[in-house]
């Protein structure tokens, strides 16, 4: 069955008989047409729905000329495009995010993990004798040379080496257990 032109006339003058008659024809016909693009019945009831809102919103738009099954399957093809774009949209948007999620929890993980050693570190130097401590925190953590240490501490530059290298020693074979 299809719409005459009287009908589509009434419309288009603001007769809500008339687009009750128009629903009643198209509803099934576009309902089938759309689930059979979508495959989901809940998304094709509200893109069928959308479609009647739009018509009736434009009904004085309507050209009564033309064949008002092109007319009404054709504003239904494009309502299923534009969600489909949407959908497509919606799913890059939602890979992105999740990749700034992911990076985002890998980047606190590492933050977590290198903290974690940083302190495991700082437990190991606090650990060791006192001059291959001083030492230690004098290269690595003050940038001293060796020979600055060495005059700082009163110490031969070769004792100064032997403390740098026994203190790296140590925190190395601690840090590889873990």
């Amino acid at each position: 069955m299809q719409a005459d032109k009287k009908l589509i006339q009434r419309f288009k003058d603001g007769e809500a008989e008339a687009f009750d008659s128009i629903y009643r024809i198209y509803n099934k016909k576009l309902f089938h047409f759309t689930l059979g693009l979508v495959k989901n019945e809940g998304i094709a009831k509200d893109l069928v729905q959308e479609v009647f809102v739009n018509l009736w919103q434009k009904s004085s738009q309507v050209n009564t000329d033309l064949n008002f099954d092109n007319y009404i399957f054709t504003c239904t093809y494009n309502s299923i495009r534009k969600y489909f774009r949407n959908k497509t949209i919606e799913r890059k948007v939602m890979d992105n995010l999740s990749l700034r999620t992911l990076k985002i929890t890998e980047s606190v993980d590492k933050t977590f993990i290198f903290n974690e050693l940083l302190e495991i570190a700082e437990e190991i130097i606090e650990k060791l004798p006192p001059r291959r401590r001083t030492v230690y925190k004098l290269s690595r953590q003050e940038g001293l040379k060796i020979k600055e240490i060495a005059e700082k501490m009163n110490i031969s530059s070769r004792t100064a080496e032997n403390h740098l290298a026994k203190a790296l020693k140590s925190l190395k074979e601690e840090l590889s257990s873990i």
